[in-house]
């Protein structure tokens, strides 16, 4: 779907830049090696996970599992949600054309279960699989790199993280 087309496009076609909440999820996708798959955003050049807004009709996991198919051809399972962040300090995001958003936006990781993923060209130019340890802080999408603590919060105490 184009971004014209959908539920957030439509509303910005009204708004134009102005900050709008946007409720969606971002997922972590992990491989076997316990590494996570990232792609890297056409608007902006960072680094980043799957994810994106709710549309009409969906619920959560639906937006879950469609982002990880639309971004990286990626299909996943033993999915978990694991938190929820609406930090207005952290969820603020302007992006290049100047557009503003405050996500509400649901954790989830699952586990890669296909081999023939890939960048979609549209909203990622490259996918890749990461440790941890190797990704760059200063080359990632702001509001997106504290999902790794707060998964390994959760992984911790079990307890689903409100943030």
């Amino acid at each position: 779907m184009r971004f014209s087309e959908s539920y957030l496009g439509q509303l910005r076609s009204l708004v134009g830049s102005r900050c709008l909440l946007a409720i969606g999820a971002r997922v972590l996708i992990e491989d076997s090696a316990g590494r996570f798959l990232l792609i890297k955003r056409t608007d902006s050049g960072l680094w980043g996970l799957p994810g994106g807004s709710m549309e009409l009709g969906e619920s959560l996991m639906d937006v879950v599992f469609r982002e990880a198919m639309e971004e990286a051809n990626a299909t996943i399972e033993k999915v978990t949600a694991f938190g929820l962040s609406s930090d207005p300090n952290v969820e603020q995001h302007t992006y290049p054309n100047g557009d503003q958003l405050q996500n509400i936006s649901l954790l989830a990781h699952g586990y890669i279960s296909n081999s023939d993923y890939a960048a979609d060209g549209g909203e990622a130019s490259e996918i890749k699989f990461f440790s941890y340890e190797d990704i760059d802080r200063d080359s990632f999408v702001a509001t997106e790199y504290p999902t790794f603590s707060h998964w390994q919060a959760f992984r911790d105490t079990g307890a689903f993280q409100i943030v």
